[in-house]
């Protein structure tokens, strides 16, 4: 009985500790934000979704920005190219439910929930046929959506999508347990700061998006960890669902029928390029491929100029 005493005493004081500095780490990740403000929101039925727009009331044809869905991903991931893009369209960008600065509720997230987000935004928003240009697993929602509403698109830029044997991935007993342990009030939000803590942020964008680390700047290391931190711990089930493959989706049948023009931009030293490449193109002989040099996951951050000049 004593030995029971002492645990569950022990387990409350741990829960208290952990509760403390969740609170710590929440307020000083807002007073360190870095995040520009002076964006919109477009009220959607699932929640309210942050989004910039240059000249619209211009005459000039929209392109939509989709950034990868990851925890630390937000519209950041397009500041180097939005200005020079402006010149010839009216810019759109967009923080995915989940992310950034939009809401992030706590549910599981599917394929089909950002395909139908991305309708409805094209839809009530932009309101006419759209070029988009989308990175990693964010490409599947657009070539999902593209097979479900022919309309949506007029050209689409996908820039190093997973690959189609990543995306054939399914949920199993793991994903369950992994769901419901970053659904527990305290110990899930604890795990998710362990996992989105500075360390973390600065291997993901040195390991996985640049090739040439020193390419990197504090204030993009500081806009990925903003990103993750906003919203109180809330992109817990985002993560959640990315590791346990809940937004995975069979894509080969979307991607063989797609009538619309597609291009594929591959960083150079990007995990997998090879193999998207020769998936994607033997499934669709009329898709073009860019290959950057010396860049990985985010050319677009790390080679802005050759980005642009690869979708001229």
């Amino acid at each position: 009985m004593k030995k029971s005493k002492s645990f569950f005493k022990t387990s409350i004081a741990a829960l208290g500790l952990m509760h403390c500095v969740n609170e710590y780490i929440n307020s000083s990740s807002i007073s360190r934000s870095t995040h520009k403000s002076g964006g919109k929101f477009y009220h959607w039925k699932h929640g309210d979704i942050y989004y910039t727009v240059t000249d619209h009331a211009s005459f000039k044809s929209p392109i939509l920005l989709i950034h990868d869905l990851t925890v630390f991903s937000s519209d950041y991931e397009w500041h180097s190219v939005i200005k020079e893009l402006s010149k010839t369209y009216s810019v759109f960008t967009l923080d995915l439910i989940g992310c950034g600065r939009s809401d992030k509720p706590e549910i599981t997230y599917t394929n089909y929930f950002y395909v139908q987000m991305i309708t409805d935004f094209i839809t009530d928003v932009i309101g006419l046929p759209t070029k988009v240009i989308a990175t990693g697993l964010s490409s599947s929602f657009v070539l999902m959506a593209n097979s479900m509403n022919k309309n949506l698109f007029t050209d689409m830029v996908l820039v190093n999508p997973k690959s189609l044997s990543l995306l054939k991935k399914t949920p199993d007993c793991y994903s369950k347990v992994l769901r419901k342990l970053f659904n527990l009030p305290i110990i899930g939000k604890t795990v998710y700061y362990m996992a989105v803590n500075k360390q973390n942020t600065e291997y993901y964008l040195t390991e996985k998006c640049f090739y040439n680390p020193f390419h990197l700047m504090q204030s993009t290391i500081k806009a990925y960890y903003d990103a993750a931190h906003s919203c109180s711990g809330k992109g817990k089930m985002l993560l959640a669902s990315l590791y346990g493959f809940y937004l995975n989706i069979d894509i080969s049948k979307a991607l063989k029928n797609a009538d619309k023009n597609i291009t594929l931009i591959l960083g150079e030293h990007n995990e997998n390029s090879k193999e998207v490449e020769y998936s994607y193109t033997r499934l669709n002989p009329e898709i073009s491929t860019q290959i950057i040099k010396n860049t990985k996951l985010l050319p677009q951050l790390e080679a802005p100029d050759t980005f642009l000049l690869s979708l001229k």
